[in-house]
Parts: structure tokens; C-alpha cells; sequence
């Protein structure tokens, strides 16, 4: 009888180690796995961070400040431009941080071991609608800036809007995403001649 008593206790010492164990290893594999997603997700703020530092960059060197140095740009102008100036700014900073988190949300869709081709499809698709709002609110900028400005400085704005639109030729452009050379025309690709 002592016999089967040491055989039985020995058996549910045996099933409890492999409890314990078994418990250890779920334990040990929950941990990584919650290391894991943080690190992703620091990861995943890092690259957010890092677009809207950059958008904030590109948009400081578009501001009051800069247009009325290299324009120069009188008091009259300046009130006028103060007028149409932050709402653009606006409305561009928020079209940027959207197309940011649209492409980050992408990345990531595309990154999975079976990406959803139809998610990755509207995403695509809302991208592209938020880069023609962005033209849009350029083009009608550009017209209002354009306005306030005598003929000496529409060519010079001209040149400063050249620069931006030259700026932001996308990757897969020019084979290595890189900008194209000035070339004969001086910068003017894109026809940006007064007509007036």
C-alpha cells in the first residue's frame, strides 16, 4: 500500500512539473511577444515622428518669413499674404500627416506574411486622393500669392514654387528616385512661364 502511494505521488509530481513547465514556456513566449509588439510600435511612432518632423522642416522653409525675404516683400503684401497664407499651411500639414500615417498603414499592410491586396488597394487609392488635394490647395495658393506680387516678383516666385514642385519628384522617377539635372531649360520642367 505504501508502495502505491509513493507510485501515485510520484506520478502527480511527474504532471505537475509538466504543468509548471508547460506554464513557463506560455509565460516566457506571452512576454516576447509583448516585447516584440512594443518595439513595433515604437518603431511605428519613430517613423511618424520622423515624416512630420520633416514635413514641419520643408514647411518652415516656406514661411512668411522666407517668401518675404526672398520676394521682398512690402508691409501692403505681407498683410495680404498673412490672409490666405495660414490656411494653406494649415490645410497642407494636415494633408501630409494624413498621406504619412495612409503610407506608414501600407508599409506595414504590405509587410504582412498575407497582405490584403484590396486593403492595400484603398489605401493606395486614399493616398492618391490626398496628393491631388495637395496639388489643388498648391495651385490656388500659388494664384493668390501670385496676385499680390508685381511682374519682378512673379518671376521670382515662379522660381521658388519650381524648386518645390522639382523637390517632390517621387521615388521611381529618374530610375533611382534621385532629382533630374537642370538640363537646357534651366529648371523649367514643368512650365511654370507666365503667360501674362
Amino acid at each position: 500500500m505504501n508502495n502505491r502511494n509513493s507510485m501515485k505521488t510520484e506520478n502527480k509530481c511527474r504532471w505537475m512539473i509538466w504543468a509548471i513547465a508547460i506554464l513557463v514556456v506560455m509565460n516566457l513566449t506571452t512576454l516576447i511577444t509583448v516585447m516584440y509588439n512594443r518595439s513595433q510600435l515604437s518603431d511605428s511612432r519613430q517613423a511618424s515622428i520622423t515624416n512630420l518632423s520633416m514635413t514641419e522642416s520643408s514647411s518652415m522653409k516656406y514661411s512668411g518669413r522666407y517668401f518675404r525675404d526672398e520676394l521682398d516683400l512690402s508691409m501692403e503684401q505681407m498683410k495680404k499674404f498673412s490672409e490666405f497664407n495660414p490656411e494653406f499651411r494649415q490645410a497642407v500639414m494636415s494633408i501630409n500627416r494624413d498621406m504619412a500615417e495612409k503610407r506608414h498603414e501600407m508599409l506595414i499592410e504590405m509587410a504582412k506574411n498575407n497582405c490584403d491586396t484590396t486593403r492595400l488597394n484603398v489605401l493606395s487609392d486614399s493616398i492618391g486622393y490626398l496628393h491631388a488635394a495637395l496639388k489643388k490647395s498648391t495651385y490656388k495658393y500659388y494664384i493668390n500669392f501670385k496676385n499680390i506680387c508685381t511682374q519682378q516678383q512673379q518671376k521670382k516666385l515662379e522660381q521658388l514654387f519650381g524648386e518645390m514642385f522639382n523637390s517632390d519628384i517621387q521615388m521611381g522617377q529618374n530610375g533611382r528616385g534621385g532629382q533630374r539635372g537642370q538640363g537646357a531649360q534651366g529648371g523649367r520642367r514643368y512650365g511654370w512661364r507666365n503667360k501674362n
